[in-house]
């Protein structure tokens, strides 16, 4: 459909779309065990990144708003309104330039600010971005411990499987065993009785 429509004169920007065909790559997943295992963990690690993600949000509006109450009249540049302040606070949050472009300007007339910068990095880039990859880890463990519960559940129902055959396999010859004592039994006990009566004769 994308392919379709990208020819189409009205679809302006949705030639672009053309670009998602690169999706396909994923198909290796289905070749390599290994990759699809590592998808896999991310896709389930998708609703735990979520909530992660609110909380980051979250945290990211409270300290927008406290950095426009306090930096908006001193460094209007970087915190004149909530969109310059929150994109000033993740430059810093990626310490990309953090203590030079925003920091030490904003610290020329607010020598404390670098508390509220220190204990934002401490919550964001040390704490709330990590927990991204604890949950990617648990995830990955997870799946990984499914597996084994999944093999141990077959070899459970092989050894339970083999055990069953072997009882089988001992009825029928505990079957075939006395079937055999009676046939020869029979057959002793006719040869007894003939030789009665040839003697008797």
């Amino acid at each position: 459909a994308v392919i379709i429509a990208s020819p189409l004169p009205a679809a302006g920007g949705f030639s672009v779309l053309r670009a998602l065909r690169l999706v396909r790559a994923f198909r290796l997943s289905s070749v390599m065990p290994d990759l699809r295992k590592v998808v896999e963990a991310l896709l389930r690690a998708i609703p735990g990144m979520g909530a992660v993600i609110a909380v980051l949000g979250l945290m990211f509006y409270v300290s927008a708003v406290m950095a426009t109450k306090f930096f908006s009249e001193s460094n209007p540049e970087r915190f004149g309104s909530l969109g310059e302040s929150a994109f000033a606070l993740f430059q810093v949050m990626t310490l990309e330039g953090w203590a030079t472009d925003v920091a030490l300007p904003v610290m020329e007339f607010h020598p404390w600010a670098w508390i509220f910068f220190l204990v934002f990095i401490v919550l964001t880039s040390f704490a709330v971005l990590n927990l991204f990859i604890a949950i990617i880890v648990d995830s990955l463990q997870a799946k990984h411990f499914d597996e084994e519960e999944a093999r141990d559940l077959e070899a459970d129902a092989d050894r339970d499987r083999l055990h069953a055959e072997i009882a089988q396999m001992r009825t029928e010859m505990a079957e075939l065993t006395a079937a055999v004592q009676r046939s020869l039994g029979e057959g002793s006990s006719a040869s007894i009785a003939e030789k009665d009566a040839d003697k008797s004769e």
